[in-house]
C-alpha cells in the first residue's frame, strides 16, 4: 500500500539509578548478578543476552544484546534473524497448524472461511501440479499481451495486471483525500519497477553497476527458461532494463516520497489525460470499474508527463516485452511456477539484496501467502485461538497511560505556544485505538478458491482485493479497516485517519509479558505504543490535523523549532555507519527515529507516574527497575544482519538498522544515562543532546 502508514518496526522511588555492581576483569567491569528478593518468575528480559563485559554508557546496544549476537546464528533461509523475527517464526508455526487442520479439512467449525484457508494453502502447497502444468498458466497470461497493439489495448492490458494483482507502469490505490479525509479518491503512484528502488537503476557506483549486470542477467536467464533463445532473450533483457531506468528517471526518490505536500497533486478526470494524454485513462477506468466521478490524486506529476512521452516512443513491441516481464517476474516471487523459475529468482535475490543461503521452506511461504491474501479469515481463526480479551484490555490500559504521558508533556513543552499546544492536544484526544484485531471481519465469500491451481486461487484473491478497494472510491471512509493482518508482529499509526493499530501478533513476549515486571513490559510493548504515538507528531504526522486532514495547524515560529530540533535528529543519525562504508540516510529516517526517541521518553514517563506512589519493583538479575526498562527496550532489536540485506536497507528502510534504533534515541535521553549513571562525555551521554518531543 501506498498509504501515508508509519510503520514501528516497533519509577521508581527507592531504587538507586546507577550503574550494576561489577566485578575486576582485565578490560572492564563486569556486572555482578545478584538475586533481588520476590523477585518475578517471568523476567522478561533475556539476562543471557547481556554482554557484561561491555560498558553500557558506551555502547548500549553491544550491552544489551552482546551475549545474544555472539549465540545465534542466522538461518540460512534468512537475511537477518533477532527477537523480533523469532517471535514472527512461533507466530508463523501457529499459523501454519491451522492451515495444515484446514487443508486436512479439520478446521475448527467457529473459522468462518476455514475451507477457503485450507484450499489455497493446499493448492500453494501443490508443487507436483505446479511442475505439471509448467508454464501453461503463464502462456495464458502472455497471449492476452499479445493483442496489444493500440492505446486501448494498452491500457486495457495494464487494467488486468492491476486486477490480479501485477504491478506494472503504475499503482493504483484507492485512499483518503489528504484535504478531506471522509473521501476516497484514486490515487496513481509511480510503481511498475522490478528493483526496490529507483536508485539502483541510477546510481553509477561499482556496487550499483554490479546489480544492475546480474539484473540484465537474471532477465535473460528467466526468458531462456521461459523458451526464448539466448540472443534474442539478451536483447528483450537490455530493452526492459532500459524502460524501467527510463521510468525511474522521473521518480521522485524514498525521501521526496515522505513529503505529503510534494505526493498530493489532485486532477480531475481531463487534468489527468492532460498530463498524459498517450495513455488511454478512459479504457483503462471503465475495465476497474472506476468511477468517473470525483477527483483523482497523483504522487508524481512528472512520472506522468514522462510516461506519455515513453509510450509513444518505444512501441507496442517493446511494452508487451516489459508486460510479460512484469508478469513473469511476479509468478516466480510467488512461486506459483516451476521450480527453475523460483530457484532462479531466488539466487538472484539472494546474491544481491538479502544474502540468504537457501531458499525459504515452502511451508513458510505458503503460509505467509496465505496470510497475505486472506489474512483476516486465517487472523480470525489465529486471535480466537492465542490472544485472549485480558490481553487487549491490558494493553489498552497501557495505551491509555502513554497518551497522559503524552498530554503531560504538551502542557509542560517550553518550545510551543499555546495556540499550537491546544491544537496538539486536540489531536492526541481524538486519535483511535484498534487492538488486537477489527471489529469487523471481511467477508470472503465471494472469492472462489481452487484447490487445484495455485495460480487460480492467487488470481481471484487478488482480484477480490482489488475490486474491494476500487469499491471505496468515491464513497464515505470506513474507519473499520485495518491495513495489517491480526497475526502481524508490527505496529502501525495512519495519519488520515489519526489512528494507532496494534495486531494481536505483536502484544506477546518480547514486546508484552504477562508476570513479567511493568518496567519490562513498559520498556516492550510501550515504547511501540509510543513510538506510534509519536508519528502522529513527527515530520510527517504533524502536517495533519486532530481530522486527519492535510493542514497548517502549527503557529510559524513554533513549526521553524520544530525543523530545527528535527534538524539535529538527521545530522545525529547520517553520522551513523549502517555496513561498510555506508552511511545512513538521516533524512529517509527521520519520522522513525523522532518517533523511537519520543517512543522511550513517553513509555518512560508513564512507567514513572504508573508507579510514583506504589512499592518499588524488585531488581532482576542485579539490574534495577529503571535499567530493565531500557534493557527490555533494546532487546527487541537484538538481531543480525548479512551485508548484502544491511546495504539495501540503507536504500530503501526509513528505519535505521537496530544499533542505531537503540543508541540513537537512548544517548540523547538524560533518564537512561541517570539509570546507568553514565558520566557526561560518554558516547551513551554526549553534552549535546537532540530532543524533539
Amino acid at each position: 500500500m501506498k498509504k501515508i502508514v508509519l510503520l514501528s518496526f516497533a519509577v521508581l522511588a527507592g531504587c538507586a539509578a546507577q550503574k550494576p555492581e561489577t566485578q575486576a576483569t582485565p578490560k572492564q567491569k563486569a556486572t555482578k548478578v545478584t538475586k533481588a528478593p520476590n523477585a518475578p518468575k517471568v523476567t522478561g528480559i533475556d539476562l543471557a543476552s547481556i554482554d557484561r563485559t561491555a560498558d553500557p554508557c558506551k555502547d548500549f546496544y553491544q550491552f544489551a544484546c552482546g551475549g545474544w549476537i555472539n549465540s545465534h546464528k542466522i538461518p540460512a533461509d534468512k537475511a537477518r534473524w533477532g527477537t523480533f523475527d523469532e517471535l514472527a517464526e512461533k507466530d508463523l508455526k501457529k499459523l501454519h497448524d491451522i492451515c495444515e487442520n484446514a487443508a486436512a479439512g479439520k478446521s475448527d467449525p467457529d473459522d468462518r472461511f476455514g475451507k477457503k484457508v485450507g484450499d489455497f494453502y493446499a493448492a500453494c502447497m501443490d508443487e507436483e501440479g505446479i511442475e505439471k502444468k509448467g508454464l501453461e498458466n503463464l502462456k495464458t497470461e502472455w497471449q492476452k499481451l499479445d493483442s496489444i497493439s493500440k492505446p486501448a489495448s494498452f491500457a486495457s492490458a495494464v487494467a488486468h495486471l492491476h486486477r490480479i494483482g501485477v504491478g506494472a507502469v503504475f499503482d493504483l490505490e484507492a485512499m483518503q483525500d489528504f484535504k478531506d479525509s471522509t473521501k476516497v479518491v484514486a490515487w496513481i503512484f509511480q510503481g511498475g519497477l522490478t528493483l526496490p528502488d529507483r536508485d539502483y537503476y541510477l546510481k553509477t557506483d561499482d556496487k550499483s553497476k554490479e546489480i544492475q549486470k546480474n539484473y540484465r542477467s537474471y532477465i535473460k536467464q528467466m526468458l531462456v527458461l521461459a523458451g526464448c533463445k539466448e540472443k534474442k532473450a539478451a536483447k528483450k533483457a537490455e530493452k526492459i532494463f532500459n524502460l524501467e531506468k527510463s521510468l525511474a528517471r522521473s521518480y521522485w526518490t524514498r525521501t521526496e516520497m515522505r513529503d505529503p505536500h510534494r505526493i498530493y497533486n489532485p486532477m480531475s478526470k481531463a487534468e489527468l489525460k492532460k498530463t498524459c494524454p498517450n495513455f488511454d485513462w478512459q479504457t483503462y477506468f471503465n475495465d476497474l470499474h472506476i468511477s468517473e466521478k470525483g477527483i483523482f490524486a497523483v504522487s508524481t506529476p512528472k512520472a506522468l508527463k514522462h510516461l506519455s512521452s515513453l509510450i509513444a516512443k518505444p512501441g507496442p513491441k517493446t511494452w508487451k516485452t516489459y508486460l510479460k516481464w512484469r508478469v513473469l517476474d511476479t509468478l516466480a516471487r510467488a512461486r506459483a511456477l516451476p521450480k527453475k523459475f523460483t530457484e532462479e529468482h531466488f539466487a538472484f535475490v539472494s546474491k544481491n539484496f538479502t544474502g540468504a543461503k537457501e531458499m525459504e521452506p515452502r511451508w513458510k511461504h505458503c503460509t505467509k501467502m496465505t496470510d497475505k491474501m486472506l489474512g483476516e479469515a486465517l487472523g480470525q481463526a489465529f486471535v480466537r485461538r492465542w490472544f485472549p480479551p485480558k490481553a487487549k484490555k491490558n494493553a489498552l490500559q497501557l495505551i491509555r497511560n502513554i497518551q497522559q504521558a503524552m498530554h503531560d508533556n504538551l502542557e509542560h513543552l517550553g518550545w510551543m505556544d499555546q495556540q499550537t499546544r491546544e491544537k496538539a492536544i486536540s489531536k492526541l484526544s481524538k486519535i483511535a485505538n484498534k487492538i488486537g484485531y477489527p471489529d469487523k471481519w471481511r467477508d470472503y465469500s465471494s472469492v472462489q478458491i481452487d484447490r487445484k491451481s495455485y495460480f487460480g486461487s492467487l488470481s481471484a484473491a487478488a482480484t477480490f482485493e482489488t475490486n474491494r478497494e476500487i469499491a471505496k472510491i468515491g464513497k464515505p471512509v470506513d474507519r473499520t479497516e485495518w491495513e495489517m493482518t491480526p497475526p502481524t508482529v508490527n505496529a502501525y499509526y495512519e495519519p488520515q485517519l489519526n489512528e494507532m493499530v496494534f495486531p494481536a501478533g505483536i502484544l506477546q513476549p518480547v514486546f508484552y509479558t504477562q508476570g513479567a515486571n511493568d518496567a519490562v513490559n513498559y520498556g516492550g510493548i510501550g515504547f511501540v505504543m509510543g513510538h506510534e504515538l509519536t508519528h502522529g507528531f513527527d515530520d510527517q504526522g504533524r502536517k495533519f490535523d486532530a481530522q486527519g486532514n492535510m493542514a497548517d495547524w502549527w503557529s510559524p515560529d513554533v513549526s521553524k523549532k520544530f525543523e530545527d530540533r528535527a534538524s539535529c535528529v538527521v545530522k545525529q543519525f547520517s553520522n551513523y555507519v549502517a555496513v561498510d562504508n555506508l552511511k545512513l540516510n538521516g533524512k529517509l529516517t527521520l519520522g522513525e527515529n523522532i518517533a523511537d526517541l519520543g517512543g522511550l521518553k513517553l513509555s518512560f514517563s508513564a512507567y514513572k507516574t504508573a508507579h510514583k506512589n506504589t512499592k518499588p519493583e524488585p531488581n532482576v538479575g542485579g539490574f534495577s527497575p529503571q535499567q530493565q526498562f531500557f534493557l527490555s527496550a533494546a532487546q527487541v532489536w537484538c538481531s543480525k544482519s548479512r551485508p548484502e540485506y544491511a546495504r539495501k536497507m540503507v536504500v530503501v528502510d526509513p528505519h535505521s538498522p537496530p544499533k542505531w534504533r537503540v543508541n540513537g534515541p537512548l544517548s540523547n535521553l538524560a533518564d537512561f544515562s541517570k539509570a546507568f549513571s553514565c558520566k557526561p562525555g560518554d558516547p551513551m551521554s554526549p553534552k549535546e543532546r537532540c530532543q524533539v518531543w
